[in-house]
């Protein structure tokens, strides 16, 4: 054995990495595109917004239209559905809205009050202050809902007329723009690949949205039907929250149900309290057991990492609907990443036959 230096052949080479002229022009040019695209995302976000809204609209509409398009003419059916479902939308919303604001007002006054029961009963909520935390809550709510979402919907109606005949065109002609997109590719496989993950990835994530969509007011309506039976104040506006929460997967229905929590346990007795903790915990339960298994497996599993980064997000930069775009586009996405990854792992398996 010997102390000496290592063979030269068994020496690292010294690697140098170095910019090359043409690679600093290429970083240089993407980091002006990228702030180029983002200031004109920033001035143009309104019009993207509604563009992205009518194109998830008109593709979760889309099932109803294929379905009376076998008694009715495509372009009339189209007109059906849209003029039936805004009809609708507008009573709903109408009927949502007075109600809504009528269970702000009872929140508004029943929360704090609750919290101060909390408060007496409980060391724990006296250290923390849950007064001034809820009662903050309960103003940035209110806010949220009053002046972003119900004063700025009635304050829009010149653009929903607009939005909906960009869905008009969506629904006669988003077919044929997407084919004709695909027309574009020269290779056959590459078309083939991204047909298959345009169309299969749009499909699950349709019906995971339509299955969320369902499951949500189902949760909804049962936990203010629950607050209203068993007197917690203000049972509209608790159902409502569970019911947007609940898209959020694992946790939704158990986030979104505190509030009925705290004023159950503050406002009534403790047997109240339990049994709506009972009921949340209950919800919850046959979400991870059953609905979540059930709909993942038919569609795309959509973590809770994503739903919950994608929702802050997109409601920090523009507010509740652009939240709910987020969660859309991000099931989609991952629905379409999903086919692909499927796709590329069939490749090696379709060459050796």
């Amino acid at each position: 054995m010997s102390d000496g230096a290592a063979p030269a052949s068994r020496q690292m080479p010294v690697r140098l990495v170095r910019f090359t002229p043409g690679a600093a022009a290429v970083v240089t040019a993407g980091v002006v595109t990228a702030f180029f695209v983002r200031n004109a995302f920033v001035s143009a976000h309104q019009i993207v917004g509604w563009i992205v809204a009518c194109s998830l609209v008109a593709l979760l509409i889309d099932p109803l239209v294929n379905l009376l398009q076998h008694h009715l003419p495509r372009a009339l059916s189209i007109v059906v559905v849209i003029v039936t479902l805004a009809a609708v939308v507008v009573g709903v919303v109408a009927g949502i809205t007075r109600e809504l604001l009528g269970s702000l007002d009872d929140l508004e006054e029943a929360a704090p009050r609750a919290a101060r029961g909390l408060e007496e009963q409980y060391d724990w909520a006296a250290d923390i202050d849950v007064t001034s935390r809820v009662a903050d809550l309960v103003d940035r709510i209110n806010d949220a809902v009053r002046s972003e979402t119900i004063g700025a919907t009635f304050g829009r109606l010149p653009t929903f007329l607009v939005t909906g005949v960009l869905m008009l065109f969506l629904l006669g002609f988003g077919r044929r723009y997407v084919l004709g997109l695909l027309g574009q590719f020269d290779n056959l496989e590459r078309r083939q690949t991204v047909r298959r993950v345009l169309f299969i990835g749009a499909r699950r994530g349709r019906f995971y949205l339509l299955m969320t969509i369902g499951h949500s007011l189902v949760n909804g309506v049962i936990v203010g039907l629950s607050a209203w039976l068993l007197d917690v104040p203000a049972p509209f506006s608790l159902g409502f929250a569970v019911a947007l929460m609940t898209a959020i997967p694992l946790i939704g229905v158990v986030v979104g149900g505190t509030p009925a929590l705290l004023l159950a346990f503050g406002s009534s007795s403790w047997t109240v309290g339990v049994t709506m903790l009972a009921l949340l915990v209950s919800l919850q339960a046959v979400e991870i057991l059953i609905v979540r298994p059930w709909v993942d497996w038919r569609s795309v599993r959509v973590g809770t990492t994503v739903a919950v980064v994608a929702v802050l997000v997109a409601f920090d930069l523009y507010g509740i609907g652009a939240a709910m775009c987020a969660f859309a586009l991000s099931a989609i996405a991952l629905a379409a990443l999903d086919v692909y990854g499927a796709s590329r792992d069939e490749e090696p398996a379709s060459s050796t036959v």
